[in-house]
């Protein structure tokens, strides 16, 4: 069976742009579906106001469930799995384990090495399990990293699709001998999870931060004048209206440089760590 184990819905909210995830839970398990899923956590940052609606609609489905939240701890971010209810975010990673684990859920710790420094690193080991794919790593490199550190210890690997667009999810499937949420809980935490990831597609990223930034270009015009010098504020107002009303392939084409820079400073910055 196949399990999606790291998604967003619309509740998902970041600082400087707000708008984060596209789709709603109810679309998350719909689209799924004609995948081909099994069962989905939806696992949004720091709320569990998707849980009601994505509940609702697997049991309609006859899909698994999963109650899922990517917690911000001191150290970075740690998803549960499996929860009964909330956690709060802040906490070091051991109490927030500790406080996943009083509920009956699972640990996981999401792109682990990922290149903005929002994985735990070194920390995954105190977790029940880690993701070894995680298809927003564009760079590459950090899943081969992870799968490395990840398959010398003990901990569970998993992946994830961190989707926040439907382009996005189900690019990483978890195959699990389960039937239901219980019963694939039980697998990751022996380790009995094969993966199966692919990369989103440059063009969909791009494509997700423009409709990011059109639903958020109030918010982000505010931080700018807030936050950056005239001069600066102008051109980045310019360069984003830009980019908003235009559907030119050039910006496929700098988002493909992007993800060539970032494959390069990985492969620098990792060339000096033990693998």
């Amino acid at each position: 069976m196949r399990f999606e184990l790291h998604c967003h819905s619309r509740h998902s909210r970041g600082s400087k742009i707000p708008t984060e995830a596209l789709t709603t839970p109810r679309e998350i398990f719909r689209v799924l579906k004609k995948k081909g899923f099994a069962g989905a956590a939806v696992t949004d940052h720091d709320t569990t106001k998707a849980w009601k609606e994505a509940k609702s609609e697997a049991r309609k489905l006859g899909m698994a469930f999963i109650p899922g939240l990517e917690i911000s701890t001191r150290c970075g971010h740690l998803i549960g799995l499996g929860m009964t209810e909330g956690i709060r975010c802040g906490m070091g990673v051991e109490e927030t384990v500790e406080k996943i684990r009083s509920q009956g859920g699972v640990s996981v710790a999401p792109h682990p090495f990922d290149l903005r420094n929002e994985g735990l690193g070194i920390d995954f080991m105190k977790c029940d399990a880690a993701e070894v794919f995680n298809s927003l790593n564009l760079s590459r490199i950090e899943n081969i990293v992870a799968r490395r550190k990840i398959g010398r210890t003990d901990v569970s690997g998993v992946g994830g699709s961190d989707a926040h667009t439907k382009d996005m999810l189900g690019l990483t499937a978890n195959i699990i001998e389960a039937h239901d949420a219980e019963e694939a809980l039980k697998a990751i935490r022996k380790g009995k999870v094969k993966v199966e990831g692919r990369y989103v597609p440059v063009p969909v990223v791009v494509s997700w931060a423009r409709e990011r930034m059109k639903s958020s270009r109030g918010d982000i015009l505010m931080y700018m004048d807030r936050n950056y010098s005239s001069p600066k504020a102008a051109v980045s107002k310019f360069l984003m209206d830009r980019f908003i009303n235009s559907e030119s392939r050039l910006w496929n084409g700098l988002g493909y440089f992007g993800v060539g820079t970032a494959v390069l400073y990985s492969a620098a910055r990792n060339s000096f760590r033990r693998l």
